[in-house]
């Protein structure tokens, strides 16, 4: 284990009250807080700071794009553009949206002592307004690409992961866990799930079939992945203190210690950038808590990811080549084409079958720094 020093720490926020959940995507930092059980949005390119006003919330909170996704209040699923201001309510008695690309997923509302007969996963499309039941169990899904992972628990006091491709409506069984998992403890990029149970992180690559043990012997909790980059809290999340932030690179099995402050929790990572909450400013009571933003970009040999396409539109199926024109030496290449498929190669072709805007993003890394970049395939 390393303690991270390629990295720069950035504080976005003054005297944040409350925070609870994080997430964050391109150029935004979304967050919820306890004290008005509001949503904000923060601006990296701007630094301005947004309300999202009208509605509770609580939970976990989730985005994709310019949209962002949460439980509000009376237990229903909201949904807000950034770019628009426009605030929207998906389904009422829902909770725990995921969002990526033209659809949410979610399940029932819930309460202690009520009849588990109308549990259920759900997805919803932007496009059609449809929501589908696709599971008949009560769990806190999550999605990326076309595939829609959940986690409930068995006769044997454990967990049955269990995966839901969109394009071809089939459901099965993935990989089963030792123990239990959390509510919310669950993420998904490309082929490979992460999860923590019993105190400690794992990941499941579904390409190979295998079950990958993070951490050991530690209180791991609230892992968030991208690309090759696992980001998560070691500490007690029910307590003031004693909590920091870890980041765990696939490639090279290599853990880094991102924060020193015992405070911070809540993390979540997008390309090269990972934001956490963190009440240093206030730790006997750790009611002050601040976002504060990691920026892996910044290191001593210039990383900088960059590729070109063949072609960036075209008829469906259109096949693409890629070509690795990145800059600073990097040694492992993650590609993420947008439709849930992914590749190791450094310079890949892919294929895509249907029709529809794709982002592709390119993530390099060497021993030293990781980065990233986006493009749009448009599949006609």
């Amino acid at each position: 284990m390393t303690v991270a020093s390629a990295g720069t720490e950035t504080q976005l926020t003054q005297d944040e009250r409350l925070t609870q959940r994080m997430a964050i995507y391109g150029s935004y930092v979304f967050w919820t807080e306890r004290a008005g059980n509001d949503v904000h949005a923060y601006d990296l390119t701007t630094g301005n700071r947004t309300d999202i006003t009208g509605n509770s919330a609580g939970g976990k909170i989730n985005a994709y794009g310019d949209k962002v996704v949460w439980t509000g209040d009376s237990e229903t699923v909201y949904m807000y553009d950034i770019s628009t201001g426009n605030e929207t309510l998906i389904a009422s008695e829902r909770r725990a949206p995921d969002i990526f690309g033209n659809y949410i997923v979610y399940t029932n509302n819930y309460y202690y002592g009520q009849d588990h007969q109308n549990d259920g996963i759900y997805l919803y499309d932007l496009n059609t307004h449809n929501e589908t039941k696709i599971a008949a169990v009560y769990s806190f899904p999550a999605i990326y690409g076309n595939k829609v992972v959940w986690s409930p628990e068995n006769s044997s006091n454990a967990s049955d992961i269990y995966l839901y491709d969109i394009s071809n409506q089939q459901t099965g069984k993935i990989t089963t866990t030792n123990s239990s998992i959390p509510e919310s403890e669950l993420d998904i990029f490309g082929n490979v799930v992460v999860w923590a149970e019993s105190g400690n992180v794992y990941m499941h690559d579904m390409a190979s079939n295998k079950t990958t043990q993070v951490t050991s012997n530690v209180s791991a909790y609230q892992p968030s992945i991208y690309g090759n980059w696992i980001v998560y809290m070691i500490g007690d999340p029910y307590s003031g203190g004693n909590k920091d932030i870890y980041m765990y690179e696939i490639p090279a099995a290599r853990t880094t210690r991102i924060t020193n402050s015992t405070h911070a929790f809540n993390p979540s990572v997008y390309g090269d950038k990972i934001v956490y909450a963190d009440c240093r400013n206030n730790p006997e009571f750790c009611e002050a808590r601040d976002i504060y933003l990691y920026d892996l970009s910044n290191t001593s040999n210039n990383l900088v990811a960059n590729f070109t396409g063949n072609v960036s539109t075209g008829t469906a199926p259109l096949n693409v080549s890629f070509s690795d024109t990145s800059t600073g030496t990097p040694d492992t290449w993650f590609w993420g084409f947008g439709d849930g498929e992914i590749s190791n190669e450094q310079n890949p072709a892919h294929t895509y079958l249907s029709a529809g805007n794709y982002t592709a993003c390119l993530t390099v890394s060497n021993e030293n720094s990781t980065d990233s970049k986006l493009a749009t395939i448009n599949a006609k």
